[in-house]
């Protein structure tokens, strides 16, 4: 076992005595990963920090279901995504329905692109495909797994991450042109 994993375990059984400075350190060591996924799914720091704040709540609540049979990161940070679907359906996503097409170009000519800008360009998708979008690329999610979480059909969740790349495509090569 590595040393990282033994903390995190000797925090967790902390944790479960209900040792408030074991709650922060674990809190510490885990708060910045989880933030990043919660901007990424909300869009905003303050519905991210909200979501943030209660995804820990749940996983300190629920911890004695902690099995170990992944790391303590990827079980939070399900707790994490778990929580911004639910705050997402509670807006109600808006799914993309193009009736015209986005132009395709093909150049094999690359650029170079700030990841801020492809972070603004993200920002500017349509609810649904950013939401697709941030949990097929960032998360790793399957398709299936993202029709299920959403309650759409699978080919909703793969349209949805089609015209998402194809929006930031068209949007930062326009980008770069200027």
């Amino acid at each position: 076992m590595e040393k990282k994993e033994k903390d995190t375990n000797d925090l967790i059984k902390a944790c479960l005595k209900n040792n408030q400075a074991a709650q922060f350190q674990l809190y510490k060591q885990y708060s910045n990963a989880m933030y990043s996924t919660t901007v990424r799914m909300l869009g905003n720091n303050e519905d991210a920090e909200d979501a943030l704040q209660d995804a820990f709540v749940n996983a300190f609540k629920h911890l004695k279901k902690f099995d170990g049979r992944v790391t303590f990161g990827a079980w939070l940070k399900r707790i994490t995504i778990n929580v911004c679907l639910n705050k997402l359906r509670k807006k109600k996503l808006k799914w993309l329905e193009l009736d015209f097409d986005i132009p395709d170009h093909q150049e094999d000519e690359e650029f170079k692109i700030d990841p801020a800008a492809l972070n603004a360009a993200i920002e500017k998708l349509p609810s649904g495909c950013k939401t697709v979008f941030t949990l097929k690329a960032f998360e790793g999610y399957k398709h299936e797994e993202i029709a299920q979480e959403l309650n759409i059909s699978l080919s909703t969740s793969k349209s949805q991450f089609v015209r998402a790349k194809k929006l930031l495509n068209f949007s930062l090569k326009k980008l770069v042109q200027l």
